[in-house]
């Protein structure tokens, strides 16, 4: 099949099978990385990973990252400065540190175990948002936190992955690998100007379309199943890993800033997801050549559980505030 059959293929199965996993309660990101496992080498071989994929996956990317900046709220950030910093610290230093320990444990090399930490370090509450709306908390004090850490969280994430690919980088550190990075700082202050709602709107439709299915689908595209019937343990280790830090983590961080235990209960469950950011963290890693791609594809095995565990945790919490 010519290359245009395959994007077509990529772009449409990503796009329905993103719209399923909302339909059923998951993150739009769950399905679409879902659809580039089945449709890719995987399973069906409909589509293969290739230069016009990856470059257009790479355009994905900075499109995301743009889009990111831009629908930042650093007025909500302000407003709830000290609950948002204590707990976006205690979120990404708790993931960090614990990663990185049990990464050595489990025999993992010193570089490989601290970028476990950094991709788990990352949150994306876009599942979160939808189910504060539908619990009526989306204006509450645990939204504010938990929307406000999220922004610091992804700041703090890009940092600490800027920094380690200038320590680790080797012959894979280039400008297209700290890009992300600079684009996320472009949408932060294209945010500022007088049409930014016009241009989110255009960049979200462009990307909603053609650029953000290609990039999430091409992830699954480099998944391979090979051999999972032995990692399934270790995933399932570090999925648990990947929901406790990031719970117990930013809940104790919102205990610092004083909300009670059932808000700051909240705040953890809210703050679990994983999904876009997390994904870019690792893509940027496997790109410049710093992780396999065995282990790039259990960082996203433990990325699709987190985000489906994230919701399931979060709705009984909501109501008991």
């Amino acid at each position: 099949m010519g290359i245009l059959g395959q994007l077509i293929i990529l772009i449409v199965v990503t796009f329905i099978m993103g719209r399923i996993g909302q339909k059923l309660g998951f993150a739009e990101v769950v399905g679409q990385l879902i659809a580039g496992i089945i449709i890719g080498p995987a399973l069906l071989h409909w589509v293969t990973t290739g230069e016009t994929v990856s470059f257009l996956s790479e355009l994905g990317v900075l499109l995301l990252m743009f889009t990111a900046g831009l629908e930042t709220d650093i007025g909500q950030l302000k407003r709830n400065l000290n609950g948002a910093t204590l707990t976006a610290i205690m979120g990404v230093v708790i993931p960090l540190i614990l990663f990185t320990v049990v990464s050595l444990v489990l025999g993992y090399q010193f570089n490989i175990s601290i970028f476990w930490g950094i991709v788990f370090a990352a949150t994306s509450i876009s599942i979160t948002i939808s189910v504060l709306g539908e619990s009526g908390q989306l204006g509450s004090q645990v939204g504010a936190v938990v929307l406000g850490a999220a922004v610091l969280d992804d700041m703090l994430a890009l940092l600490l992955v800027g920094a380690y690919v200038l320590v680790f980088g080797g012959q894979g550190l280039s400008l297209s690998t700290l890009l992300p990075i600079v684009v996320f700082i472009l949408g932060l202050v294209a945010d500022r100007l007088p049409n930014s709602g016009k241009i989110l709107k255009f960049a979200n439709l462009l990307g909603t379309w053609t650029l953000f299915p290609i990039f999430f689908g091409s992830i699954g595209l480099h998944i391979s199943l090979n051999g999972l019937q032995k990692t399934w343990p270790l995933i399932i280790v570090l999925t648990v890993l990947a929901v406790a830090t990031k719970y117990y983590g930013a809940q104790w961080g919102a205990r610092l800033a004083k909300l009670d235990k059932p808000a700051a209960r909240a705040v953890g469950a809210g703050m679990v997801s994983r999904g876009e950011m997390a994904l870019v963290v690792a893509q940027i890693g496997l790109s410049a050549d710093l992780i396999a791609k065995n282990i790039f594809g259990d960082m996203v095995f433990v990325i699709i559980i987190s985000t489906i565990i994230a919701p399931l945790l979060l709705r009984p919490l909501l109501k008991r505030i």
